[in-house]
């Protein structure tokens, strides 16, 4: 009898030790936004992302801003980032935003110079020479296609069709030939950048995660970092966290 009344109680506890469990788990989303393009597109507008971030109601906001510009004015912000990423510094004050970005290694720790994006900057320096040289641009014909495509989703999504994962693909399979086409010129240096700034993001994500158990967090990316960081994010916690749920409508 005693035995029976034990069995019984567990099996009417065991839902609440399920839902109490799952309840504790972190409760992640990570985000494509599109800058200066929304804009223009009608669907995914600045208001909708804000929209869907209070709706999300995180604790935790990671924005595509370094740690060490998280504190800067107002006027450095908008010379140097997107109007949705230091827009969130603000209008989130009762929350916890990080810092997530990271521009190279020259100017880590420091306060980006004044001039940096149109004089200093090697990586910029050296996109404005690809773009001038004709011989690599014929050469990148293949690719036309595809950021045509990427373009064309990013002006006519929606903040759910941004983020279903066909942007992700597609944006996966123009970094993978971009970096075939620029390996051996004088231009792959610009694929070592992008790779390494996915991993500098991806790897502050992971931190910020390990380091906020049980909350609920949302990580803002421009829609090209989001493919990389997410399969960090699925390859270090699996099933550990709730991912993208509100996504998944």
């Amino acid at each position: 009898m005693k035995l029976k009344i034990i069995i019984i109680s567990l099996v009417l506890i065991y839902p609440f030790i399920s839902i109490q469990a799952q309840s504790e788990k972190s409760e992640v989303i990570i985000i494509s936004t599109i800058h200066s393009a929304h804009k223009i597109n009608p669907n995914y507008s600045y208001d909708s992302l804000f929209a869907f971030i209070e709706k999300f109601d995180p604790e935790v906001i990671g924005i595509e801003i370094r740690k060490e510009d998280i504190d800067s004015s107002q006027d450095y912000l908008k010379r140097n980032y997107p109007y949705e990423m230091y827009e969130c510094i603000s209008k989130y004050s009762s929350k916890e935003v990080v810092g997530l970005d990271w521009l190279g290694e020259d100017i880590k720790g420091k306060a980006i110079p004044e001039n940096y994006w149109n004089e200093e900057s090697q990586i910029k320096g050296l996109q404005q020479k690809l773009s001038a040289d004709s011989v690599m641009l014929k050469r990148l014909t293949v690719t036309n296609v595809i950021q045509e495509e990427k373009v064309k989703i990013a002006l006519s999504a929606s903040l759910y069709e941004l983020n279903d994962g066909r942007y992700d693909l597609i944006n996966q399979i123009y970094y993978e030939q971009l970096e075939l086409l620029l390996k051996d010129t004088p231009y792959e240096d610009l694929t070592d950048f992008y790779q390494k700034r996915d991993e500098k993001i991806a790897t502050n994500i992971l931190e910020v995660i390990n380091n906020n158990e049980g909350k609920k967090m949302i990580f803002l990316v421009g829609a090209d970092h989001r493919c990389f960081t997410l399969k960090k994010v699925r390859e270090a916690f699996n099933d550990t966290i709730l991912l993208n749920q509100l996504l998944l409508k």
